[in-house]
Order: structure tokens, then sequence, then C-alpha cells
């Protein structure tokens, strides 16, 4: 099996920017040391608890610190951006990082994202934003000329130079021979158009971001919610791989989850509960996981049921959480294989605030990778291998 990084991240709001920001080179060196293979950013420009609003400059600076590990903004909200300029950003920064860069793209969930930007707070533009911005992003990556006109956006590539006299600056002029006049750069993905990997997130049962990841040749990543849940994103994607004659592959498959790893049961459950986990959780996370009836979805795979407004943080730590010693998170894993009924390729670890005590934090993230994840086969996955 693989494990990998979701940054969110959950920071404790009234964290400064570069406070986040240096936190975040923390955690991405440490993980690039542990044998993690992938470090995906979050991108949010108004939520207090996931305060990155550019991924790409935590990860041009994060790909200098570290070595092997691969990054992307996951995901970049398409309709929350001009498609040819966001287009151009991740060409260039794809060409930066090469093969250490992936992309992953969505629609946004966050009503006050969309406001701000003047779109309606019901979300109603989000899908068909999403779509029509990656038809403009995937027309620029072909350094094609172009016309495109759609229902939000505009764009166009020209086959060559403006015309004398177009733009009201410019006056009548030639080009002589041997001048390169307006030439364009080429900032398109690392291996063209064709070449980058993208990856779309799904939080619903059967959900459309895993079809089209399916339809795409994508990579799917989930919010693990329960097996009801993945077992209906995994149905859903497999679906949508065998429609184009393809055979889906459980190695392809990301699950992003709350882990906690110690020496022993016990000690793991304390620091979880009283640390940057018990917080996050106490404070946001329990309605945010409520309002999207993902935690239900934990209740009903326990062994213990209780009623959704009962459950606390021993509950989160012994039924919820990946928490516990090395041996007890294989287990929980290996349970979450067999309810769901396909083995997945990556765990990829949400990150939360231990800025004023990283030290246990990053103790759990090493133990994960080098006592946890080894010891459980996922077929064509990578190898995960520390460095000393």
């Amino acid at each position: 099996m693989e494990c990998g990084i979701f940054h969110t991240p959950y920071m404790r709001p009234g964290r400064k920017d570069k406070e986040t920001f240096e936190y975040s080179l923390l955690l991405a060196k440490a993980a690039d040391k542990f044998g993690y293979r992938d470090f995906m950013v979050g991108e949010h420009g108004m939520q207090a608890w996931e305060n990155i609003p550019n991924p790409e400059l935590l990860i041009v600076a994060a790909a200098q610190a570290t070595e092997r590990m691969r990054f992307a903004p996951m995901a970049h909200i398409v309709p929350l951006h001009n498609p040819s300029t966001l287009a151009i950003q991740i060409g260039y920064t794809s060409q930066l990082l090469q093969d250490r860069y992936f992309l992953g793209v969505g629609a946004g969930s966050w009503e006050n994202e969309a406001v701000l930007r003047g779109q309606p707070g019901d979300l109603s533009e989000a899908h068909p934003r999403l779509m029509e911005g990656l038809e403009v992003m995937e027309k620029v990556w072909r350094q094609e000329p172009f016309e495109f006109e759609g229902k939000y956006y505009r764009a166009a590539r020209l086959d060559g130079q403006i015309d004398p006299g177009g733009v009201a600056s410019h006056g009548e002029f030639k080009v002589k021979e041997g001048e390169e006049y307006h030439l364009t750069a080429d900032h398109s993905p690392h291996g063209g158009a064709d070449g980058l990997e993208i990856a779309v997130t799904g939080l619903s049962k059967n959900s459309p971001s895993h079809r089209l990841a399916g339809e795409r040749g994508w990579t799917p990543i989930s919010f693990y919610g329960g097996s009801a849940l993945l077992k209906s994103q995994w149905d859903t994607y497999s679906e949508a791989v065998r429609s184009t004659g393809a055979t889906p592959n459980g190695a392809n498959f990301k699950i992003a989850r709350d882990v906690y790893v110690a020496k022993t049961d016990e000690e793991a459950k304390e620091q979880a509960k009283n640390g940057a986990l018990g917080h996050a959780w106490q404070k946001y996370l329990m309605p945010v996981y409520q309002k999207y009836r993902i935690l239900q979805g934990f209740i009903d795979d326990a062994d213990k049921k209780v009623d959704i407004d009962d459950v606390d943080l021993d509950y989160l730590a012994d039924h919820v959480w990946l928490c516990g010693s090395p041996e007890t998170v294989i287990a929980k894993i290996e349970k979450t294989f067999e309810l769901a009924g396909f083995r997945y390729g990556q765990l990829a670890v949400n990150t939360h605030d231990a800025l004023d005590d990283p030290a246990p934090w990053v103790e759990s993230l090493r133990l994960f990778a080098t006592e946890v994840v080894p010891n459980i086969h996922v077929e064509g996955t990578h190898e995960t291998v520390a460095v000393n």
C-alpha cells in the first residue's frame, strides 16, 4: 500500500499565513523522509480552518526542500478561476516539478467562496463551470489556435500576431525577417496536454466526480465516510471505467482519513484526543461531517452503534479515526477493505494543526509510513521506503 498526505490543512483559526506555510514545509520534509508518495494541498480562499488560497506557492517551495515526493493541488476549484489563467499556472508548475506534479480539480462545496466571485450561493453553477472550464484548459494546453465561447467563459488563441492597428496602442508595422515578435510561451504541462495525471475528489454517494474519473482515466480520491459510501463510489467509478473498455483497478483509488499512530493503543488514544486531531473535530469537523452526512457511515460500520448526537472523542478514537498502535491500525484498515469489497491503493493522512508541539504528530506520521503501510499488501502500488 502507499501512504500520502492530504494537507487541507486543518489549521486553528487565527494562524497567520506565514505560520501555516512554515508548518506545511515542516510536514512535507518529514513525509518525504518517511517515504510518503504524495503530498496533496487543498485550495480555499475564505475558510479559516483551511487557509491556503494558492497551493502552487507552497508546492514549489516544498518541492525544493524535498527529494522524492509528488505534489498536487487537491483540488483547484476550477469554477472560481479564469480557466485560461489557471491552465497557464498549472502548466508552468508542472514543467517546474516534471514527474513530481499532478493535478487535482473540483467544483467546490463552500457557498461563500462562490458568492465572493459573484456566483450563486446555491452552487448551481459549480459543476457546469467546472466542465466548461476544463474544456478551455485542455484547449490552452494543446498550444493550437482556437476560439471558444461558452455560457460562462470566452477564450481564444491567435494563429499569429495581432493585426497591425488591431490594438489602439499599435501603429501599422511590419515584421522583418529574423525578428521574433509576439511569440507565445509554451506553458503546456510536462509531457504534453495528454501527459498530465488528473485527480478528482468525491464526497457523495455515487459521486459524479468518480464517474468523471472513470470516464476520463483520472485518479479517484474519496473522503472516507464509511464502507457503504466508499463502495458506492467504487461501483460508480468501476462502471464508468468499464464503459470505456478498460478494467478498474483498486490500486488507483486514494482514500483520505484521520490517522494517529503511537506505540500503544492507550498512548495513541490519549494523544489523539488531547492533541490537534481532537481539537479539530471538537471545534470544526464534527458539524462539517454531520452536514455532509458522513459521520453516520462510520457509526453504521462500528460494532458499537450510538445516536449521532452522542458521538464523543472516545467514540471517534475507537470507531472513526484510524487510531491506535501499528497493529490496531493495520487491523482497522483491513476491516475497511473487507467491508468495502475492494483494496484501495493509497491512504492519505489528513493533517492537523500540531504547530505548537509537532514532535508527536511527526512521530505518528513516521510510524504509519514505516510500521503500518509496509505490512498492508495492495497489488500494483509503489513500495514505501523511508530514508534513514
